[in-house]
């Protein structure tokens, strides 16, 4: 990863580890995401920029054993305690680079992540390395956030980095397969879903600053009053703002390898 997206990266993330707990937004989706896997016994899987390991925690108990890697060590620690203290002891977690994983090619039946290809800089690189140690029967999952509109792209990109500076762009369902067509796999199925969330309490997670907060929010009340759409679907009842992503699970296989 470009060193200087990386400092971003472990900057925000010491911030927001303690916010990844096992309620509320670090668990949503989870059910649905596993569901898309369909995780086999005794399988050995790889969740890569883990953060807090919540989806490598989730498929756990359905699988052999989950290597779970992430840059942050406060989100790696972080995750560990909650393993333990579900006593889980089939997760592993380690700290390393997603773009460079320290592993063998076709080292494990699946290979997922879970809200990473729009925070990297280089999210095809993300990819070739998920693809290349999956197992030549294997899958690969990516669960994200994706924009079903690119002509939101560059106001949706602005907003959020208002919020996280370390976001680096969120993606669309087809540049997600053309990742994974580029890197070597095909994609074998795609579901979407709506994620609402509070928007004061989205913003407080990453201690947005008051100057941003009350950007972002004058900008979701001007689409609500007819202005361009910024790809967060905003709503409004009284003085609560919400807000919804739309979130992709892409699962692929690898193509044929000689």
């Amino acid at each position: 990863m470009s060193s200087s997206h990386n400092e971003k990266i472990l900057e925000q993330f010491r911030l927001q580890a303690s916010t990844f707990t096992d309620s509320g937004f670090a668990t949503s989706g989870l059910a649905w995401i596993v569901e898309q896997l369909a995780p086999r016994p005794g399988e050995q899987a790889l969740d890569v920029a883990a953060g807090a390991g919540h989806l490598g925690r989730a498929l756990a108990p359905h699988l052999a054993q989950v290597s779970a890697v992430d840059l942050t060590p406060e989100m790696l620690e972080h995750g560990d305690r909650l393993a333990r203290a579900a006593g889980l002891r089939n997760i592993a977690f380690l700290r390393g680079d997603a773009t460079a994983l320290p592993w063998l090619d076709q080292q494990f039946d699946l290979v997922v992540c879970r809200l990473t290809l729009h925070q990297v800089a280089d999210p095809a690189a993300v990819v070739r390395e998920m693809v290349r140690v999956t197992r030549a029967d294997g899958r690969i999952g990516i669960t994200d956030m994706v924009l079903d509109n690119l002509d939101v792209a560059e106001e949706n990109t602005r907003l959020e980095r208002l919020r996280d500076p370390s976001h680096h762009g969120t993606l669309t369902v087809q540049e997600i397969h053309a990742l994974l067509d580029a890197a070597g796999a095909t994609a074998t199925s795609t579901v979407t879903r709506e994620n609402p969330l509070d928007l004061e309490d989205w913003m407080e997670r990453s201690q947005t600053p008051e100057r941003h907060r009350a950007e972002i929010r004058r900008r979701l009340d001007d689409e609500l009053a007819g202005g361009p759409p910024t790809g967060l679907h905003p709503a409004r009842e009284g003085n609560l703002r919400t807000f919804t992503h739309l979130w992709g699970t892409v699962v692929a296989t690898p193509r044929r390898r000689p």
